[in-house]
């Protein structure tokens, strides 16, 4: 029977490199976080170790998942059984993707062990903190959106960047065009990871990396004084992309109401009732972020949503768009709708709607074609309505995908 183990977890003596570490049978892991910033000795050591102990965990999913086994063996602490349901949760539905493609039943397969006393629980302990809220910035529309959103309102904030594996340039060049103060966090995955996942008995796919996101996102925010970590996840999040085994399998899931809820109540009650995590385009839709974005072009030749940006296998090269994926076939709809053609060109480095090879995966994003797509991208209704307003402008008449997609 395969074997999964939280083994430990421990801050370097300088303060700023932490690490996480897992046994999968006979494997063993290290993941690395670096802070550019030494973690205060004035710190409230139960509340950081509760913080640190629910980062070992969130953490651990991309390892345990290289197996998926059932036995799973917690030694750097304990839960408590409402704990314990948690990640359960987490760990269920947040890979309902990865489950899906990798044709796993995930029924009852994941059950966290809990105790009666569990460890690190700080019971509400209080915080000092003021008001300054630490926004993600990912280098794409929706993050430089809510930094302008957070300025209008006169709101003190900072950005946070997490960039895993390698530098992300493009968030730098973006937050400077929007003069967005940067805390970086390093994260450094085992490399045994991208090894293992290639061979025969071993699984790979997708995690639930805004839930990640999130936990670091807390820590950063207890380490500096943060009242809030402030996501990006809109209204659009919330429509899945297919149902299995009884369950609605959706890649946004951690990006989700449902997410955001269960993870608020978590931090309220087992990290700090003054810790807060949230989402001010949570009412939007893709296609209206959209609208409100338009209005800040300085970020035009900055901005991308394509994930190449942070690939470390195939990462783009001189460019910031790769004009073949959903993602950007989505923001390419979404640009076309709000902005003139010769615009949104420009910004892409080509007319998406003259490659024949996508109109394929156009209809998929429309809803005519087969699912959609496992990516960020929005509702099947957003890319209709989108395509209605293109129609209307009539730029892309004669363009070769724009009138498949009208016929």
């Amino acid at each position: 029977m395969h074997s999964f183990i939280f083994d430990s977890y421990n801050v370097d003596l300088t303060g700023r490199t932490l690490f996480f570490r897992y046994s999968l049978d006979g494997y063993s892991f290290i993941e690395r976080i670096e802070l550019k910033e030494p973690l205060s000795k004035e710190l409230n050591q139960d509340l950081l170790n509760a913080i640190l102990f629910n980062l070992h965990l969130a953490l651990g999913i991309s390892y345990w998942k290289l197996l998926c086994p059932t036995h799973i063996e917690v030694r750097s602490g304990k839960l408590s059984k409402k704990q314990a349901a948690f990640w359960d949760t987490i760990y269920t539905e947040g890979l309902g993707e990865f489950y899906y493609r990798n044709n796993i039943d995930f029924r009852g397969r994941v059950s966290f062990p809990y105790a009666d006393k569990p460890s690190f629980v700080p019971d509400g302990a209080s915080l000092t903190v003021g008001k300054r809220q630490l926004v993600g910035i990912g280098g794409g529309k929706d993050s430089a959106l809510t930094w302008e959103m957070m300025k209008k309102k006169k709101i003190d904030a900072t950005g946070l960047v997490i960039e895993t594996q390698k530098k992300f340039g493009m968030v730098d060049n973006l937050a400077k065009i929007g003069n967005i103060p940067l805390i970086h966090v390093s994260r450094t995955v085992d490399p045994q990871i991208a090894v293992l996942s290639k061979q025969p008995g071993f699984y790979h796919g997708h995690v639930p990396i805004s839930m990640i996101y999130a936990w670091i996102g807390m820590l950063v925010c207890v380490a500096n004084g943060f009242q809030s970590f402030v996501a990006s996840n809109e209204k659009s999040a919330e429509e899945g992309n297919i149902e299995y085994l009884g369950a609605q399998i959706n890649h946004q899931w951690s990006k989700t109401m449902r997410f955001e809820k269960l993870f608020s109540a978590y931090v309220k009650q087992f990290i700090s009732p003054d810790l807060k995590y949230y989402s001010p385009l949570r009412k939007l839709t893709e296609l209206e972020i959209i609208g409100q974005f338009v209005k800040y072009p300085k970020y035009f030749p900055f901005v991308s949503s394509c994930n190449r940006n942070f690939s470390t296998t195939h990462p783009l090269v001189e460019k910031l768009w790769c004009g073949e994926c959903a993602k950007c076939a989505f923001a390419f709809l979404l640009f076309a709708a709000h902005l003139p053609k010769e615009q949104v060109v420009t910004m892409f480095g080509k007319n998406m709607f003259q490659d024949e090879r996508l109109i394929g995966l156009f209809r998929d994003l429309e809803g005519r074609g087969g699912m959609k797509p496992f990516d960020c991208v929005g509702t099947f209704e957003e890319a209709q309505e989108a395509l209605a307003m293109i129609n209307k402008k009539g730029e892309f008449k004669n363009d070769v995908v724009f009138e498949a997609l009208m016929k």
